[in-house]
């Protein structure tokens, strides 16, 4: 019976001192730039207390990347006349829309701000930004053409972007 050649000490002390080769990793995910950059949306369709919901929302910010430069939510909503079914005439979706891609093109190429999601429900639609600064982002949009527009603005502390997250994404498959 012939037993394999045994390892010398200088071989397992070569053995203990290579590198492990590194695991198999996924995908690097995207960094918030790159989701801004890719610009790819999802539209979800629901109902809410009886009334139709339209969410509109950055799919890539499912991954949860790292948001950690990110850390203040900004809520801006937006209060319509709602038809029957709780949704917007034709003007008030072109106002709001007008609004929008004013208020995204004053905060988003210098990163103040992202826009992640939109809600749509029940007489208000509702902007969720993320952002680096509050004020950098109330000065971006007191800068913006805007007239007189029916919207409230509330922020808060969310660093892990929990409201995004738990709430707004939490019901979609």
């Amino acid at each position: 019976m012939t037993h394999p050649p045994r390892a010398g000490p200088m071989l397992l002390l070569l053995m203990l001192l290579s590198p492990l080769p590194a695991p198999a990793a996924g995908p690097t995910p995207m960094t918030v730039a790159q989701i801004v950059a890719a610009d790819r949306w999802a539209l979800a369709e629901g109902e809410c207390e009886g009334h139709p919901l339209i969410l509109r929302f950055r799919e890539d910010f499912r991954a949860h990347p790292d948001v950690s430069a990110y850390p203040h939510l900004v809520r801006v909503v937006w209060h319509y006349a709602p038809n029957a079914a709780g949704m917007p005439d034709r003007a008030a979706s072109e106002q709001m829309n007008v609004f929008e891609d004013g208020l995204v093109a004053a905060v988003e190429p210098d990163r103040t701000a992202v826009l992640t999601a939109v809600v749509t429900h029940d007489g208000e639609r509702e902007w969720l930004f993320y952002g680096t600064d509050v004020r950098a982002f109330a000065r971006a949009l007191r800068a913006i053409p805007q007239g007189d527009v029916p919207i409230d603005i509330t922020t808060e502390r969310g660093p892990d972007w929990s409201t995004l997250h738990e709430v707004t994404l939490s019901g979609l498959a």
